[in-house]
């Protein structure tokens, strides 16, 4: 079968401020902002930039854009610094507000998040006849009931899915080709034997290939076809420069539906996701790192 897109990927989009900054202050405080950009931003996003970058065909399906001055903003930043991104599926109305967040990133590689206009996104059904020209499509849960629905509609069509952060959701689980979480998700005080059962128990239960998220720790995998109860930790890949973790987890996703369509198995798809979100981690933005394919792969024969 011939299809229009690889990927459609569905949710969240917005315009990100990004400070970086020596140390966050202390209550009533000062401290100088080292450097500041505005940039395209949100899950969907910057999921979708990146694999746009590396290839591959997206429609990127995302919450409705205000009239406001942040939307006309953003859909300048998208031309400027996203111009393979196709802005057709973001529709734009005076009677919304277009999502912003600060992201406030220190050495350590955290970030702290400010936002505003999430609560009410607009993000409009999926397109029954869209969803069937695509091979994979993924959500994330900031919209949770429409996400909920396109996947269900992708579902139908016969679309393979790869949910983020839908663990909890067993209609999801039971459509996913993969389902990925992370720790802060489940609970970031479990141990990595709780992890790995958590995602073991998921595979079990529905047949998903299911991946828990713990950032520098790694990640654990039950893969759709490994033994029952039984789950791989995967260590992660060092940053070579630790400016900014904001997006890491998208990018991650990025990794692992780049993956899926060049049909590797899964384990060299978590390491190449594993390593692109690593690299992403040197550059401000939640996609301001992402490397080529070749980069990525070059740097996991170095390490």
């Amino acid at each position: 079968m011939a299809y229009r897109y690889d990927v459609i990927v569905y949710g969240t989009v917005c315009l990100d401020a990004i400070w970086r900054v020596r140390e966050l202050p202390p209550p009533g405080g000062y401290v100088p902002i080292l450097e500041e950009r505005k940039m395209v931003g949100g899950e969907a996003a910057n999921t979708a930039i990146a694999l746009a970058r590396w290839g591959v065909r997206v429609a990127l399906v995302g919450n409705g854009l205000g009239e406001d001055d942040d939307g006309c903003l953003l859909r300048q930043l998208f031309a400027e610094q996203a111009p393979e991104i196709d802005t057709r599926f973001l529709a734009t109305s005076s009677a919304w507000r277009t999502p912003y967040c600060l992201c406030i990133a220190t050495p350590d590689g955290h970030r702290t998040m400010f936002g505003r206009g999430f609560s009410e996104m607009q993000c409009p059904p999926l397109d029954p006849e869209l969803a069937r020209s695509a091979r994979f499509f993924t959500m994330e849960p900031n919209a949770w009931e429409a996400g909920l629905r396109a996947c269900m509609v992708a579902a139908e069509a016969g679309t393979s899915i790869v949910a983020m952060d839908y663990t909890r959701e067993p209609a999801v689980n039971r459509v996913a080709a993969i389902s990925v979480t992370s720790t802060d998700h489940i609970g970031p005080d479990k141990t990595p034997e709780e992890q790995c059962a958590y995602a073991a128990r998921l595979r079990d239960e529905y047949g998903t290939t299911a991946i828990v998220t713990n950032g520098e720790r790694g990640c654990f995998v039950a893969a759709k076809d490994g033994a029952r109860g039984e789950g791989i930790h995967v260590p992660a890949y060092v940053a070579p420069e630790l400016l900014d973790t904001t997006g890491a987890g998208d990018i991650f996703r990025a990794g692992l539906l780049y993956g899926q369509l060049q049909n590797w198995e899964i384990l060299r798809t978590v390491r190449f996701a594993s390593a692109a979100a690593a690299l992403n981690c040197g550059a401000l933005g939640g996609w301001g790192g992402v490397r080529s394919v070749s980069e990525i792969l070059a740097f996991q024969k170095t390490v």
